[in-house]
């Protein structure tokens, strides 16, 4: 996919004029990384937006203990950093890939000076934002209210809608991510996401297929295992936080 055609089909270009946006995706730079490559570090000054046109990025913080908490992750399609991008600010956190990556690049000054040259995408820009707030919103509520089960069972019945293939006993879905990475966006430890998958595997909303391959039979009953105050089990020894 060409740079101009990417940014097409990002809401925060997709009002640009068509002469814009060809000029802006002229400016952008692409480069392939490879795994494990840190892109920035929360404080730094925003230079630019990336978007990812292939492999996966994670968005994270680190505590003073050097424990990570993962945001979110970004594959195909979807833009990273785009809030400093848009209120000056430095990067609220920090992005790493997480398997080899081709990102395409869009430089800050570029962007700024079609930005205000284009008032009129002001509505998409906004609009964004609060997709943006809307995840932070589901991320607090998600670690304040829900056990590791509960966390589990939300994210794979997301997973299964977005990425999962229907077949006639269920959704079929190959997670991209190890145990190591799922603890990482769950706020959890390694050894809980392991414990919660056993929760969901006994009571068969989850059937494992292969070493990350799953079948979820039900995802209505799996989203429900995953809304806010639900427990699975009672577990005096699991991590809650």
């Amino acid at each position: 996919m060409d740079t101009d055609s990417l940014l097409r089909q990002l809401p925060l270009f997709a009002r640009f004029s068509d002469e814009a946006r060809a000029r802006l995706a002229a400016r952008c730079l692409t480069r392939t990384y490879g795994t494990g490559h840190l892109l920035f570090t929360t404080g730094e000054p925003c230079r630019g937006l990336y978007i990812v046109e292939s492999g996966r990025v994670r968005i994270f913080r680190t505590s003073p203990a050097g424990r990570e908490q993962v945001l979110h992750t970004e594959g195909p399609g979807r833009p990273v950093a785009e809030l400093p991008l848009l209120d000056g600010g430095p990067y609220p956190a920090s992005a790493m890939t997480e398997v080899e990556s081709r990102l395409v690049f869009v430089p800050r000054p570029e962007f700024e000076a079609l930005y205000r040259a284009n008032p009129d995408v002001a509505e998409a820009v906004i609009r964004e934002l609060g997709k943006r707030l809307r995840h932070l919103v589901h991320l607090t509520e998600t670690l304040a209210f829900r056990d590791v089960a509960a966390r589990l069972a939300s994210f794979l019945a997301e997973y299964a809608e977005n990425h999962g293939k229907v077949t006639p006993t269920g959704v079929e879905i190959d997670l991209d991510r190890t145990r190591e990475e799922l603890s990482q966006e769950l706020g959890t430890a390694r050894e809980s996401v392991s414990r919660a998958l056993k929760q969901l595997t006994g009571k068969g909303v989850i059937q494992p297929l292969a070493r990350r391959r799953m079948r979820i039979p039900d995802v209505a009953r799996l989203r429900t295992l995953g809304r806010p105050g639900e427990r699975t089990r009672y577990d005096p020894g699991e991590e809650i936080g």
